[in-house]
């Protein structure tokens, strides 16, 4: 004991001597040892929390990818009294995977079918690389991927019992859709493809070639094939679909049905959305199981109702081979394609587009404060799934449960609703995209460390002020929420608010 502490001593005095000599050179030599210190054991600390993460992770995504539920415990889905399906894709696959079934009985049954394939499969970089087998890629490689990649859907749909006159390719950017909805809306300012530098569609089979990258001209180029094809039945991305390609999809396809319903008062299609992609670990189990179902994600099943559609054995065998039609997309991700070849397909109901009257109340808030009917868990809404990852479990202020909406006058409240309370460690944003008769713009507010006026919170629920005075009168908005804290935690899907003179119709939401 005594030796050590001796050779502590020493090893003072000569720090000292040091410090004496060398001053204020020491003392910085001495801040950048403990920085670096302290940066290690931070690295240390946090890859040790991810590693415990994903260990415990992994069990918990999987079991959220799963289902305690029987098939039989869903409705089976029906195709008759329909005669024309419209199937709607974000990337050269996804027509395959969610659809292939449904496709193979719907032309058994005698009904027309038709596949637009909305992006023209250029900006997959992983499947690029293994492509050209070089680090750096040109814009000409992302082209040529997509040419290849529209080739394989044209087999895989002809497997499947398709013509080539049975598909259409939009041939917008992959990747961008997100962009197109919200920044890029405007055709006088186009979004440009990071992969092949392109600002307008210019593959020989697009469906409008030389159209632009923007918002606009995609929403009219999808209500140009509804008017074409004019269907009663419409399959397309899920709402909750987390790759922002199909979300993004799902949102321009319900907002051109929507238009189309107010042009054509005939018009009423029936809409079912697919899932592709939901978690790191959906869906379970994982690969090619034909013996196997799908079924929703245990989050999600709760959330809209779910129809099954069962495949014989013969239709499993020919999805199978359309599937694997996809060559470019197999050599990176056969375990993920193939675990879609199941016994059976999924599909959610999608619900329409949210009335909202003005509803009649004696008591108006003031400016900043909340609606009288803050706690009125009967205004109309959309849920949202609940610790549906180990993140939002983790933090239950970020974890979104739902979306309320009350009209007062001219004034639009939205509630957030969360699982825990909300707190300003977080920030709470609300995205809304407003449609006037003669145009569209963007609104957003935030709750957090700094806030938008006009937004409050209490308790588990953030309240946003909409002024549809200032917003120019709109005959309907779609609203999106996400939560944040230095990441984002939580989004929601798209919703849409039709908004409507007459009295409040409550359509049986009840909060979470």
């Amino acid at each position: 004991m005594r030796s050590g502490h001796n050779l502590c001593s020493r090893v003072q005095t000569g720090t000292g001597i040091a410090a004496r000599w060398l001053g204020p050179a020491w003392s910085a030599a001495r801040r950048a040892a403990g920085r670096a210190l302290r940066s290690r054991w931070l690295r240390v600390g946090s890859l040790a929390l991810i590693f415990l993460l994903t260990v415990g992770g992994a069990d918990y995504e999987r079991y959220l990818a799963s289902s305690n539920r029987p098939l039989e415990a869903y409705p089976v889905l029906s195709l008759e009294g329909y005669h024309r399906l419209l199937v709607f894709a974000p990337h050269c696959d996804d027509e395959a995977l969610g659809a292939g079934g449904l496709i193979q009985a719907a032309l058994r049954q005698g009904m027309h079918v038709h596949v637009a394939i909305v992006t023209a499969g250029d900006g997959y970089r992983n499947a690029a690389m293994a492509e050209f087998r070089r680090p750096v890629l040109r814009p000409e490689d992302y082209v040529t991927l997509a040419e290849r990649r529209q080739q394989e859907s044209l087999n895989a749909l002809a497997i499947l019992g398709l013509d080539a006159d049975d598909v259409t390719f939009l041939a917008y950017p992959e990747r961008g859709l997100a962009a197109l909805w919200w920044d890029h809306w405007s055709s006088a300012f186009p979004y440009r493809s990071p992969y092949t530098r392109r600002e307008r569609i210019e593959y020989p089979r697009a469906f409008r070639p030389d159209a632009p990258y923007s918002g606009e001209a995609l929403l009219d180029t999808l209500r140009a094939v509804l008017a074409i094809e004019r269907p009663d039945l419409i399959v397309l991305p899920h709402p909750n679909d987390l790759h922002p390609d199909h979300a993004a999809l799902s949102a321009f396809v319900l907002l051109a049905v929507e238009m189309e319903k107010a042009a054509d008062p005939d018009f009423h299609p029936q809409l079912l959305g697919y899932l592709i992609h939901y978690g790191a670990l959906y869906p379970q189990p994982y690969g090619l199981r034909p013996g196997a179902s799908l079924r929703p994600p245990r989050r999600l099943e709760n959330i809209g109702e779910w129809y099954v559609w069962r495949l014989s054995p013969e239709e499993l065998s020919v999805k199978r081979k359309a599937v694997a039609a996809y060559t470019s997309q197999q050599r990176i991700l056969s375990p993920y394609l193939n675990s879609f070849v199941r016994q059976n397909e999924l599909y959610m109901a999608i619900d329409d587009v949210i009335p909202l009257g003005i509803l009649e109340t004696d008591s108006f808030p003031e400016a900043d404060g909340a609606p009288p009917v803050m706690d009125d868990s009967s205004l109309p809404g959309r849920l949202d799934p609940a610790s549906d990852s180990l993140l939002r479990r983790a933090r239950s202020g970020g974890d979104i449960t739902g979306l309320r909406v009350a009209r007062l006058g001219n004034t639009v409240w939205v509630a957030l609703d969360l699982r825990g309370h909300a707190s300003r460690a977080y920030e709470y944003d609300l995205y809304v995209r407003v449609f006037t008769p003669q145009s569209t713009t963007t609104w957003h507010g935030r709750y957090g460390r700094t806030s938008t006026e006009g937004i409050t919170a209490h308790g588990h629920t953030v309240w946003y002020r909409l002024d549809l005075d200032e917003l120019g009168h709109p005959d309907l908005l779609a609203l999106m929420a996400e939560t944040r804290q230095r990441i984002v935690l939580d989004r929601t899907a798209w919703y849409f608010i039709r908004l409507e003179e007459n009295p409040l119709e409550q359509i049986g939401f009840s909060s979470p």
